[in-house]
């Protein structure tokens, strides 16, 4: 009988240390869903694999552990005693993926890892995972008696949507993990950058240090950043830091060459190579998750306000959009820079039309508007603004045509 699986992922511990294990719901036939809580990373692969223990026993002092996860042989108390015993998880006790499973999640968010080791897995044992847009199953809550913003009881929802209404879900198929693999690069690259950073700030403040305060005198003027240099040549740790993150760079265009969103959408574009492309389609990720372009311009931190002004972020606020913005910010100076390429004519023409409809400097507040800087802003913005839209449409011809090859495929 098949079972449908739904599947809630959280990260394990909030920052307050707060457990928050990722919840499945298991639903067979007309019995009553089961309900397990993955509590770690390994629990999670113990489930994709299979082998999640669910039961326990006592072994036996000779007992050979061979067969067994070493993870799943513990040491605990005996009750009411101070010393310990161990425990290994009954047989027949393991729960996870089977032959003929369904199983569901949310697209997006902090599940995508686990995802793209549940779609390779069910490849090899003959299940499926599927995913379904936020939007949809926010709409959906309410009729399982649940209130729209509510997520708790999403693992149930999800086993009981798939069965009643599976056309509401898309397939994980091998495209998806390539777009899972390049979000995956891209944060591994910020890491490592930062690290990097962090390593020459640290070397740099160590080099201040010993200047000013040695007893030899102070250092010849001018020659802070000769030594500096010097440093950061010879510096083992820098060097790491320096390669780990050159590997990763090859690594994240390897997986974006891969990846038709990256081929056919963003490489034709004069001015946007890897490095700009790659935390739009990191952050972005998956194009379904959004029901209308005004959600994604949100999203992107490029739509407008109701009195007509682009959102600014104020300091110490979190908006959500500051590295898909800092990336479209960077991709509109390539336009600027191109003004013979397809955006850069469109950035002109827009540019143009603020000028006719603008023609003099005014005074606002004190405050000059409309100046040639004031204007090239402005346009810069509305083409961002345009790009989004674009790509909205673009990227979603490609979800739709990869989704009748699919079909046609399964027919």
């Amino acid at each position: 009988m098949v079972r449908h699986i739904g599947i809630r992922h959280r990260v394990k511990q909030t920052v307050k240390g707060e457990a928050h294990p990722t919840q499945v719901a298991i639903r067979k036939g007309e019995k009553a869903i089961r309900l397990l809580n993955l509590k770690t990373d390994e629990d999670e692969l113990d489930f994709v694999v299979g082998r999640f223990p669910t039961r326990w026993r006592v072994a036996d002092p000779d007992e050979d552990f061979s067969g067994i996860f070493p993870r799943h042989v513990r040491r605990r108390k005996k009750r009411g005693s101070e010393e310990f015993e161990i425990v290994i998880p009954r047989e027949n006790s393991y729960e996870g993926f089977q032959k003929g499973d369904i199983v569901t999640m949310a697209l997006g968010g902090s599940g995508d890892k686990l995802a793209y080791a549940s779609s390779r897995q069910a490849e090899k044992i003959g299940a499926e995972v599927l995913r379904i847009p936020p939007f949809v199953l926010m709409e959906r809550r309410e009729t399982y008696g649940c209130k729209k913003d509510d997520p708790e009881e999403d693992a149930r929802i999800l086993a009981e949507l798939v069965h009643k209404n599976p056309v509401l879900f898309y397939s994980v198929t091998i495209r998806d993990r390539r777009l899972i693999l390049v979000r995956e690069t891209y944060r591994a690259r910020v890491r490592a950058m930062k690290a990097r950073i962090t390593c020459q700030q640290r070397l740099r403040q160590r080099l201040i240090g010993k200047i000013f305060c040695s007893e030899d005198g102070l250092y010849p003027e001018g020659a802070i950043e000769d030594l500096f240099k010097a440093e950061k040549a010879n510096d083992e740790e820098l060097r790491l830091h320096v390669k780990k993150e050159k590997a990763l760079i090859k690594e994240l265009k390897k997986a974006l060459e891969n990846l038709d969103i990256y081929t056919k959408l963003f490489k034709p574009i004069e001015g946007c190579g890897p490095v700009l492309a790659a935390p739009l389609i990191s952050e972005i990720c998956d194009i379904r998750r959004f029901e209308t372009a005004a959600k994604l311009k949100a999203f992107c931190g490029v739509h407008v306000l109701p009195d007509g002004r682009f959102p600014r972020q104020r300091k110490g606020e979190e908006t959500g959009w500051e590295d898909q913005r800092q990336a479209l910010v960077l991709l509109g100076k390539q336009f600027n820079y191109r003004p013979n390429s397809f955006w850069g004519k469109k950035l002109l023409e827009i540019k143009r039309g603020f000028r006719r409809r603008h023609p003099e400097v005014v005074i606002v507040n004190a405050k000059k508007r409309y100046t040639d800087g004031h204007i090239l802003k402005m346009a810069l913005w509305r083409t961002l603004t345009k790009f989004v839209e674009w790509l909205f449409r673009e990227w979603w011809r490609l979800e739709r045509e990869h989704q009748r090859k699919t079909d046609k495929t399964a027919a």
